[in-house]
Order: C-alpha cells, then structure tokens, then sequence
C-alpha cells in the first residue's frame, strides 16, 4: 500500500506546495506502519487459508526372525539385535514384526525381549512356524490376538493370521492340503470378523483413513517367484478367494507380507504386495535386512529396503 500523499493547493496559480515537517514525519510514519501492518495480515491470511502439512507414517517391518533356527540361522539373534539397533536411530512410528517369530515359546521370549529394545511400538503377526494348524491358542497366550485392527495416525492396520488360510505343516506337500476341522471354523471366524469392519472402515476412509493389511504368506507368487511350485509358499482357493473378496471390501490396496525372505514388491489382484526381507537366513539368495514403509494421506506407501552390514545367516 503506497502511503497517503497530502497535497496543499494555494490561491488561483494551483500549484502544489510541500506540508510542514512535522507533518511530512507524521505521514512517513504512518505509511511505514500501514505497509508493516498489510505484511502482517497478509501473512496471518495466508497461513490460515494455506492447509496444515500432512504427516506422513512411517512403519518399520521385520519379519523372519527365526530365533533358535540353529540350523539355517545359528546367528538370528545378533541381527535382530543390529536390526533393532538401525531402527532406532530411525524415525518411526511403529514397528511390525510379519511372522515367523521364532521356533517355539521360549523362542518367542527371546525375541520380544529383544525387540522390547524398540523406542517405537512392536506389534507382532503370526507366521507357520508360529501357528500351526491346532495350536493357535499357544501363540495367542504369548502374543494376544492373531488377528486385529490398529492405527497409526491416519493409517488403519489390519493383520490377518495366514495361517487360518491353509494348511502348512507339511512343507513337501504337492496339492493344498485340508483344513482340520477346528481350523475351518477359526477361519471362517477370521473371514467374518474382516467382512464385519467393513462398514467401519469405509467411515474411516471417508474421514481420510488410508487401510493396509499385514500378514504372513503372500496369496499369490511374484510371476515365477519363489521357484518352488509347492503350495506351502502362497495361500491356495478357496481361502485365497475369501481373503481377497474381504480385502477389495476393506479398500485395502497394500499388504506387507513375508515368509519369501526376500524383498519384493509386485501387483497382484489390484493390490501391492511388498514383502519384507529377512533378519535370519536366505533360502533364495538375497541380503539379511529389514524394509521401511512410509505412508502418505493420499495412500501412496515408498519401501525402502535397508540391508543389515556384515550380516551373515
């Protein structure tokens, strides 16, 4: 804003004469505090109307751990350790442990003692060496629920037991074997208690809420990967079906998933599927790490994945 100018005009020659000092000091003064004053609202107008930034989440998965796996991984533990480690001199907000924990419950015991070393918050997932086909009560007395939803800002976490998906105990199996009878109504459990969120979820994306699922085993190969063509590496029909159904109902469109020991990413079903490396061995080549995921309010998920130095299975 140009500051006012006074002009004085005299008898009939009209001619323009300057104001008294005092007065010329007045109107300076003036226009610098009318120019200071527009700055300032003009800056306390565009904060207000600007939209606040938007956080991202960012989610730390480790999967695989495999503790007491003396035969495959005799050094586990030292890179959960290395692991826990990187991550904390991270910024995250949450940490996801996607199955295969440890080989039995004092083997779990060591694990969370472990990973109790997080400055974030752990939230574990059930993998086939940590649920089999009876014997999900164990888990569900060390961990809590094998299948839950939990949020991290605005991001809805679904975890889904695989497990109750298909039968893995027989890991040489050439056709996807039965599901025990108890572990069809546990199942069907699960199944109906994602159908039943739905209603919920969809509020929650409504109000900006962006779904992501997080289960153990993949429901389907990365077009040739792993080469194994056994069905002990997917999830099989009819349950990869169910599953798939619940997710699309769900709006999810990423799933962290593990079980490969690989880090992947790869579409499958109008959803991407990123799975995390492993902490403990490598049956597919590849290098010991963990992945990082970082989250943004339109949905959009970046993976990193950061290899563990020196690591050896």
């Amino acid at each position: 804003m140009r500051p006012a100018v006074e002009q004085y005009l005299s008898s009939p020659g009209s001619h323009t004469v300057h104001p008294p000092k005092s007065r010329q000091f007045r109107g300076e003064y003036s226009g610098k505090f009318a120019r200071l004053a527009g700055l300032l609202l003009a800056l306390v107008a565009g904060v207000c109307s600007s939209k606040p930034a938007l956080a991202q989440v960012v989610i730390a998965q480790i999967s695989d751990t495999h503790i007491c796996d003396s035969t495959h991984a005799p050094h586990a533990a030292t890179n959960l350790n290395a692991a826990v480690q990187m991550i904390n001199r991270r910024v995250v907000d949450a940490v996801i442990v996607s199955g295969d924990i440890g080989e039995g419950q004092s083997c779990w015991l060591q694990a969370k003692s472990i990973l109790a070393n997080l400055k974030a918050p752990v939230h574990y997932v059930p993998g086939n060496h940590d649920v089999h086909t009876l014997d999900v009560s164990t888990y569900r007395s060390v961990f809590g629920a094998d299948y839950y939803r939990f949020t991290v800002k605005f991001v809805d976490i679904i975890v889904v037991d695989s497990q109750l998906l298909g039968n893995y105990t027989n890991y040489s199996a050439t056709s996807p074997p039965p599901l025990p009878t108890y572990t069809q109504a546990q199942s069907a459990q699960m199944l109906n208690w994602m159908n039943s969120i739905v209603t919920q979820e969809k509020s929650a994306i409504g109000a900006g809420h962006v779904p992501i699922a997080v289960q153990h085993i993949p429901v389907a190969r990365d077009y040739g990967f792993p080469p194994d063509t056994k069905p002990y590496w997917i999830i099989s029909d009819p349950y990869r079906t169910r599953e798939m159904n619940a997710l699309h109902a769900l709006g999810v469109k990423t799933v962290l998933v593990g079980h490969w020991h690989s880090a992947k990413i790869f579409e499958w079903g109008e959803i991407t599927w990123r799975d995390g490396p492993s902490t403990s061995w490598l049956p597919w080549g590849g290098t010991l790490g963990f992945a990082v995921h970082t989250i943004s309010p339109s949905g959009a998920v970046d993976t990193e994945f950061v290899d563990l130095p020196n690591a050896v299975p």
